[in-house]
């Protein structure tokens, strides 16, 4: 069966890794709970007198756009089940899968799930979020309050800010896999018996973040509970990922053709070292070149993968804990001669399904969680094995050939056996999922190099990179590397690198004076990495054709990096995007600092260094005269020599476009930030002031019909010992605003109200030209776009029939479903009765405090 076909409630993938952390509690110490709330609760959901409230939600704020569910799995399974958007701005829209990059289109996931599989008194039992062939779900939430999915946000600007956010975006479900009730869970096929439940709740906390190094990939957090009255034995927990990677708009099954393979280790930053980072990955087989051997939009050229990041911390140690685990892919199908798996000879268990691919029912999944093989790559699978190994080779003929080059296969990536749980506790899992790019290089790598009996000369083609980079981000994220959390005196795993001298101790060779470089945390979560400055609030003022941008720079540059508890800000950018997608946002102005990066000779090493950070141009010109121009001094071959024969050379740490000009000037500059004013608060000293910019940009020469979404980020210097310049994101702050009149103006003017297009003709290609289906989720005879411009800020608009029944009406308000804008109101051409309207002349209504406005609307169908 192909990815096309309804498989089970979702799961997920996409050129990103999906990075496992598997951590203890806090030390991490086993929590014992009071079970009795949790009991009652149980037995109300076993029997399932209420309908459990199941949700999803999706993260939106990075360049990953991900569906998270509270029922045990991840993605919308490539919106193939018309899983929608429940609130917010996209309700009602397709929700995404794992889209990557946000907006384009293109997804690598069709559904993931947690699998936890143990021993509970003398049965094997497994519980799953998707079974992802057979229907099988069994983990569900509560009815009602308690089974709502919540979102907290660390932004302050945010509805949704909490002191207790972890990130940017976190949604936090609970569920439990408890309910037993065959409306909702489906038996066990295989065993011919209703599902028996381990006993556990599960808490679920996923996390995102728009900053440059942490924006492509999203953070969960399991908290698993025992909640049963007996002891959960030999627990193993799984990653189920089946990682269908195309663009829906791509011709043929995309799903049919992925890779799925394992990768250890990397080349570190460090010459003659790897870091080991253990990635099971898929992706797509070519990318999908269009003819020629080009990629376009619509081509998937990336990777997915799974990695465990961290094990049980163990009493007394430092750093990640080793943990065994197992990778394992396989093939399904309704034909049980193509449903295989690699498997070996010493290690085989016969499914009893007659196939040897799809370990169905909860002894073959608890076998396979368990198992520690670890498959070779898929790209690899024609190569005759049965010499040298004891894998078994399929029993189709043809069918090893056929996988190589490109197949619909899941993979299981595996860990355990855990700690025995006894009643009351717990045990932790993280698991990320990370976004890369440019795994295929080139559009005809595939055709040229693809030779089944020498996979090498593919695979060599293939990047890894970007991926590795964006899975190490992902594991520092969490445990930051050098940082001692709990006080403990543990601050990680290090290289030791760049050592000076050596010394012989009784014949071994010992380095000394070497650089200490940590790659891995302490063990103790951290979830936070250094954010870029806050973005600045935006006060935008449309008029005809224009909008004008205002903003303080108090939050952006006053604001303390959380690392360095440095001011680090440097300056702005503004963008303007058709619609709200990073991949849509267009740079139109920039501003910041006249500063300089000093790069000084150090006499014994003959090396140049930064050794501070950027020195704004007053600074320089007070440590060396006023005539002083560090452009004249760019490079080692051309360096300044101070007072004491010191060497520097100096760049300019981004642009240096400062514009003072207009903070006592009043010329009106359009398409340019310009600082319009200083301002001063008190700063924690009494009596000291800290100073800001105020700032304006004006955008002229616009569309008064076509809506704008307008940003400003923040970006500052970087970190000089590890980090390039941070920007925050376009998506943090953006406004949609309409460079028409605005409500203010409307009522201060008694503006009559006007409608466009109108008429409306069927035959003009509006979503061609960006009046509709704006965001690119798929057309349909509900993006269709009347508009209502020169609107008080509240109103109610009411469309009649000649005959004078009503057609529909709705309420234009602040933050209303129907509400472009304060000024600005749009209809869907959908009646009351939701059906679409017929051609003809209808009459609408504006109730305002202006009074009642009438006109007449012309739709040309």
């Amino acid at each position: 069966m192909s990815g096309s076909v309804w498989r089970g409630p979702l799961v997920a993938a996409a050129l990103f890794v999906i990075v496992l952390l598997l951590v203890a509690a806090p030390g991490f110490a086993r929590m014992k709970q009071d079970l009795t709330a949790e009991r009652g609760r149980l037995e109300t959901l076993a029997r399932a007198a209420v309908v459990p409230n199941t949700q999803n939600r999706s993260h939106r704020v990075g360049n990953v756009w991900m569906t998270i569910t509270n029922y045990g799995f991840f993605g919308s399974q490539f919106r193939q089940s018309q899983l929608n958007e429940m609130e917010g701005p996209y309700a009602g829209m397709p929700a995404p899968s794992f889209e990557f990059p946000a907006g384009s289109g293109v997804n690598y996931l069709f559904q993931g799930a947690l699998w936890f599989g143990a021993i509970v008194g003398t049965d094997t039992l497994v519980s799953v979020g998707a079974d992802g062939w057979q229907h099988v779900n069994e983990t569900f939430p509560v009815d009602g309050e308690a089974g709502t999915i919540r979102e907290l946000s660390n932004r302050q600007s945010s509805e949704f800010f909490s002191v207790d956010a972890v990130s940017e975006q976190d949604y936090i479900a609970v569920y439990y896999d408890t309910l037993t009730d065959q409306t909702y869970v489906a038996p066990d096929p295989d065993a011919g018996r209703p599902h028996r439940p381990i006993g556990l709740k599960i808490t679920q906390k996923s996390y995102s973040w728009s900053y440059d190094y942490a924006q492509d990939f999203i953070l969960i957090d399991f908290i698993l509970h025992n909640i049963s009255t007996q002891v959960i034995e030999k627990p193993y927990m799984a990653l189920y990922v089946d990682a269908d990677c195309w663009h829906e708009a791509s011709p043929g099954a995309g799903y049919a053709d992925d890779y799925s393979g394992y990768l250890e280790t990397v080349p570190s930053s460090f010459p003659g070292l790897l870091d080991t980072i253990n990635i099971a990955w898929t992706a797509d087989n070519d990318g999908d070149p269009i003819s020629g051997g080009v990629f376009n939009y619509l081509s998937p050229t990336g990777i997915s993968g799974t990695r465990v990041v961290r094990g049980p911390s163990e009493p007394g140690g430092c750093g990640p804990a080793p943990l065994h685990y197992a990778f394992n892919w396989w093939t399904s199908n309704g034909d049980t001669r193509f449903d295989w798996g690699p498997r070996k000879e010493t290690n085989y268990r016969d499914y009893g399904t007659g196939g040897d691919g799809t370990p169905a029912g909860d002894l073959n999944k608890y076998y396979i969680m368990s198992n520690r093989e670890f498959d070779y790559d898929q790209l690899f699978s024609a190569i005759d094995y049965s010499e040298s190994t004891d894998w078994r080779a399929p029993k189709q003929p043809g069918l090893a050939r056929d996988i190589a080059d490109g197949y619909d296969t899941r993979y299981l990536f595996s860990f355990g056996p855990l700690a025995d749980m006894e009643p009351g506790e717990s045990t932790y899992v993280t698991v990320g999922y990370v976004g890369g790019e440019g795994f295929h290089v080139n559009g005809d790598d595939f055709q040229r190099f693809y030779n089944p009996d020498n996979p090498n000369l593919f695979y060599e083609k293939l990047d890894f990179s970007d991926f590795a980079v964006n899975a190490q981000w992902a594991a520092w994220v969490f445990d930051n590397p050098g940082v001692d959390t709990d006080s403990s005196g543990c601050f990680g795993l290090f290289y030791e690198v760049n050592c000076k001298d050596t010394v012989n101790i009784g014949g071994e060779i010992v380095y000394e004076n070497c650089d200490t470089v940590y790659y891995a945390g302490d063990g103790v979560p951290d979830f936070k990495g250094p954010p870029p400055p806050p973005a600045p609030n935006l006060d935008v003022v449309a008029g005809p054709g224009k909008l004008t941008i205002r903003w303080t720079g108090q939050r952006s540059e006053l604001a303390p990096d959380d690392f360095t508890l440095r001011r680090d800000f440097e300056g702005y950018r503004a963008y303007v995007a058709d619609f709200n997608t990073l991949v849509s946002y267009a740079l139109v102005a920039s501003w910041d600092l006249v500063d300089f990066r000093r790069y000084d000779l150090n006499p014994s090493s003959g090396r140049w260094v930064q050794n501070n950070d950027p020195i704004r141009l007053d600074t320089l010109l007070m440590m060396y005269g006023e005539d002083f121009d560090p452009l004249l001094y760019p490079s080692p071959e051309a360096p300044f020599t101070d007072e004491h024969d010191s060497l520097f050379y100096f760049e300019p740490q981004d642009w240096n476009q400062a514009n003072l000009s207009r903070i006592s000037g009043t010329d009106t500059v359009f398409n340019e930030i310009q600082q319009i004013a200083i301002d001063s608060v008190e700063s924690a000293v009494p009596g000291v002031y800290d100073y800001f910019g105020v700032y304006e940009l004006i955008l002229d020469n616009l569309l008064p019909s076509q809506p704008y979404y307008i940003s400003v980020t923040a970006f500052d210097y970087g970190n000089r010992e590890m980090l390039a310049p941070l920007e925050s994101s376009p998506l943090v702050n953006a406004v949609l605003s309409y460079p028409a009149n605005s409500a203010d103006r409307v009522v201060a003017e008694g503006l009559k109200v006007m409608v466009y297009p109108n008429p409306y003709r069927i035959s003009d290609d509006y979503r061609g030209r960006g009046y509709e289906d704006r965001e690119r989720s798929g057309w349909s005879e509900r993006s269709r776009r009347v508009h209502f411009v020169n609107l008080p800020e509240r109103a109610k608009i009411t469309i009649f029939t000649l005959d004078g029944d009503i057609v529909r009406e709705f309420e234009h308000e602040p933050g209303g479903i129907f509400s472009s804008s304060s000024s600005t109101a749009w209809w869907d051409l959908i009646t009351r009765n939701t059906q679409a309207v017929v051609s003809g002349i209808y009459i609408y209504a504006v109730e305002s405090e202006l009074g009642t406005q009438l006109g007449k609307i012309v739709l040309i169908k």
